[in-house]
């Protein structure tokens, strides 16, 4: 197979055929993978995983930098971009076609093949996981055939022909939590799920963020709950960012008490903030998952009888919406949301403005 065999040759140490190898897989000529398992087809990425620590020999060493160059990215993001090369690579040999180095048209032909079967969004992360495949290779940005005129022409052509709005996710507003938290009981589900709800919500949370959380970043004082965030999405770089959390009006709906009240029933000092329950009421040892996250949101929200797409960025939309509604300034709404672009945060608050100053108003009709 020529993609195997060209990273044979290049003795490459990012991409060999010595090093941890990428799943197999069958491509159908429309493009969709199949479950049988086509031989011989075998993408082999070479950055170590997190828990293979690079061995040091010496101050200084250069051995540990591909576990430095792997953490440059979230490992999702590495996840995500195997499971496109895998694909990638099965197109090319499915086609008789070189994978690495990709000819521009091989590129812009596999765009092409896959216009109608995949969506754009899918597409575009296959496109940046063969660049980066190319960059680890020698390539830079600029030369890499992905950037080449015609798969451009043809990466444009597809946007404009297949390109959707994306389904935007309900925003979790005031009243959304609200509602939720009043179906809330005592059980040992219940109070942790309010806790989440709370927590995310006032501290405009991830549900990654709030699936790392452990018990020692959170501590309570007169004013609140001060909650350490170690690393956040757009802070890959590990530089800590205190939130603080002021104790609610109401206090079903207030996030100190929440957590107090989760605290104390799972017995937790250290570890975990949030934790898997059994359906026996059962509270485990280890972490809640940001799926865990996300899926406890759509759930509660449905046996609210609440409408919409929610998702685990419901919360985080809900405290931007919500606090520009309420004539928070966007300034105040970026530092505690940790948005570092205003335009990016305001394709959170377009709902939350609709009626502020609303030109309609003033027309006498």
């Amino acid at each position: 197979m020529a993609f195997t065999a060209s990273l044979s040759a290049r003795r490459d140490p990012l991409l060999t055929s010595d090093n941890v190898h990428l799943s197999e897989a069958r491509i159908r000529p429309w493009g969709r993978p199949s479950a049988a398992i086509r031989p011989g087809i075998r993408l082999r990425w070479s950055w170590p995983s997190r828990a293979v620590r690079p061995a040091i020999s010496r101050p200084g060493s250069p051995k540990s930098w591909p576990g430095y160059a792997r953490r440059g990215k979230a490992d999702n993001t590495w996840r995500a971009y195997e499971s496109d090369l895998r694909h990638f690579a099965a197109w090319c040999d499915l086609e008789g076609l070189p994978a690495l180095p990709a000819a521009p048209a091989t590129i812009a032909g596999y765009l092409a093949a896959h216009a109608t079967a995949l969506s754009v969004s899918t597409l575009r992360r296959r496109l940046a996981a063969i660049s980066v495949m190319h960059q680890a290779t020698g390539y830079t940005r600029a030369n890499s055939p992905t950037s080449a005129a015609e798969v451009k022409a043809v990466w444009s052509g597809i946007r404009r022909a297949h390109g959707v709005a994306p389904q935007k996710v309900r925003a979790a507003r005031t009243k959304v939590i609200n509602a939720i938290a009043a179906q809330l009981g005592s059980k040992p589900i219940d109070v942790r799920d309010r806790a989440l709800l709370l927590i995310g919500f006032a501290g405009a949370l991830r549900r990654s963020e709030l699936a790392a959380l452990d018990t020692a970043d959170i501590t309570e004082d007169d004013q609140g709950l001060r909650i350490v965030l170690a690393r956040s999405k757009t802070d890959q770089e590990g530089q800590t960012k205190t939130l603080g959390l002021p104790y609610g009006s109401n206090p079903a709906t207030c996030p100190v008490r929440a957590w107090r009240a989760w605290r104390q029933l799972a017995e937790a000092d250290t570890g975990p903030a949030f934790r898997p329950i059994t359906r026996h009421g059962r509270i485990g040892a280890t972490r809640l998952s940001d799926r865990g996250v996300a899926d406890m949101i759509r759930r509660r929200a449905r046996a609210a009888g609440i409408d919409g797409h929610f998702a685990g960025h419901s919360l985080r939309a809900g405290f931007a919406t919500e606090g520009y509604a309420q004539g928070t300034p966007e300034l105040a709404i970026m530092r505690h949301g940790r948005w570092r672009s205003a335009a990016v945060m305001r394709g959170y608050v377009e709902e939350g403005g609709i009626w502020n100053d609303n030109a309609a108003a003033r027309l006498g009709l």
